[in-house]
């Protein structure tokens, strides 16, 4: 198992489970299902699917169409345009953005799932499962690295319309490594819509959305159907908006 971000021996190895393929229709909305091969715990906690992606999941079939993503959602914080480059930061299976792809099938959309090289092999694999080769690619994104050119903001403007983080908030050593990374993606006059899912597990979790309060507003989502559902299993929906500090004037 690849060493996760160079924390050696932080995460555990996992028992053998979720071994196998299997279908997620989220309950009919999805025909035919996305399929998706989990590999045991082969290459660490990505392997597997987590609720937290679920919930991402099933929050962007309930307000995307067949030809537009996110359409059916409420944009309070200002975001324009349309989806059309996406980009999953700790994609471990593949789920969400392969889902998305299979959810906007009318769609020209380009997206990427990334995650650690080990998993890299494992996405291609339920990319190619699930026939989504011409608009989901698998990709390496360590987070806190330099972002590739395709990612980076230039001259102001984003290169990414929307990016989508589920279940990457759990290891309290990652948490300026992944904020980093959220900060390079917003460095722009337009920055990108974040959609953030993540299950509650333990007290330091709370650190990051703390720290990352000072550059992002954190709202939390609540209008969708089975909020109430997730949320009793300490899993919950987040839009960040990033906020750019103000120069100080200074009068003469």
């Amino acid at each position: 198992m690849e060493d996760v971000f160079g924390f050696e021996g932080i995460v555990a190895p996992r028992p053998i489970e979720h071994l196998g393929d299997s279908d997620f229709s989220f309950g009919g909305q999805l025909t035919p299902p996305l399929k998706i091969h989990e590999d045991g715990g082969e290459s660490g906690c990505g392997g597997k699917v987590w609720i937290a992606g679920e919930l991402l999941c099933e929050y962007l079939i309930e307000k995307s169409t067949s030809d537009a993503v996110l359409s059916r959602m409420e944009r309070g914080l200002g975001q324009t345009g349309e989806f059309e480059k996406i980009l999953e930061l700790g994609s471990g299976t593949g789920l969400v953005g392969i889902c998305l792809a299979l959810l906007c099938e009318t769609r020209d959309l380009e997206v990427y799932v990334t995650d650690i090289g080990g998993l890299i092999g494992l996405m291609q694999r339920n990319i190619d499962l699930n026939g989504v080769c011409a608009k989901v690619h698998a990709k390496e994104l360590k987070w806190g690295d330099p972002l590739e050119p395709k990612f980076q903001p230039e001259a102001g403007k984003r290169k990414v319309d929307l990016v989508l983080a589920a279940d990457c908030v759990y290891l309290e050593k990652a948490f300026p490594l992944l904020e980093k990374t959220l900060l390079d993606l917003t460095s722009c006059d337009d920055p990108p819509m974040i959609l953030m899912s993540c299950k509650k597990r333990r007290k330091a979790d709370k650190h990051f959305f703390q720290q990352i309060k000072k550059n992002f507003q954190v709202i939390e989502i609540q209008d969708f159907a089975k909020f109430e559902r997730y949320l009793a299993q300490r899993t919950r929906l987040f839009q960040l908006k990033r906020v750019h500090k103000k120069p100080l004037m200074f009068s003469r």
